[in-house]
């Protein structure tokens, strides 16, 4: 059984996302608005968190993102867009959205979902608790990144993008891997997404003075090279 927290401002939707979640037999807090949402989140005890935000700013998804890395364990977040939502979804996605779905929705697609997503993290948390690569130390238990043993400011999708990358390092990795491994995204997404993380990561990893960079291969995707390797 798991505890959701929708966010959903159509009542007769929000009525079949009830139903469905509570046949499957899970709990869930339904809220119809964003500022109703974030206090419901920010008490926290939440296992997923199902969002309908219709906005094509980037404000009320940062909101959201903030207050998931404000709990003490990242929570996945699945968010529900229009069938013409592309900008939504792109906006999402570049906020910490884990995946997404397209109205109208599916009972037994939506669960299915929920169910990969629930398990995706649970994958994470029953890994080895902390690697390091060189200089920096991933811990995957506390979902943190340090450099020479100081912590580094990274949003939850961030620390996804480059743990991925770190254990792939020395690889050749196309955008729509990244999208499918990473976000858990099989269909066609603006790639847009990927670069917009790759140029945070680049800043927040302070690659600079360490044995790391990440390149660009044109018209192919993103490698985490590690130059002493190189060197070998």
């Amino acid at each position: 059984m798991l505890q959701i927290a929708i966010l959903e401002p159509q009542r007769k939707l929000a009525e079949s996302l009830m139903d469905w979640l509570e046949q499957a037999g899970h709990r869930y807090t339904c809220c119809s608005n964003l500022t109703e949402f974030m206090a419901c989140i920010s008490y926290g005890g939440y296992d997923l968190l199902l969002v309908d935000c219709r906005c094509d700013t980037s404000a009320c998804f940062e909101q959201i993102e903030a207050g998931i890395l404000e709990n003490e364990r990242r929570i996945p977040l699945l968010f529900i867009s229009e069938a013409d939502g592309e900008k939504e979804i792109v906006l999402a996605l570049a906020h910490g959205a884990d995946d997404y779905m397209v109205k109208p929705l599916k009972s037994g697609e939506l669960l299915s979902r929920i169910q990969v997503l629930i398990r995706r993290f649970s994958v994470v948390v029953d890994s080895p608790s902390v690697q390091c690569f060189g200089p920096y130390c991933i811990d995957r238990e506390q979902l943190h990144i340090t450099r020479d043993g100081e912590p580094l400011s990274l949003t939850g999708k961030d620390f996804s993008l480059a743990a991925f990358m770190f254990d792939h390092q020395n690889q050749l990795l196309s955008r729509h891997r990244l999208l499918s491994e990473v976000w858990g995204v099989n269909q066609e997404v603006n790639t847009r997404t990927v670069d917009m993380h790759i140029s945070r990561l680049r800043k927040a990893l302070m690659l600079a003075g360490t044995p790391f960079q990440i390149q660009t291969v044109h018209q192919h995707g993103y490698r985490l090279q590690c130059l002493e390797d190189s060197a070998e």
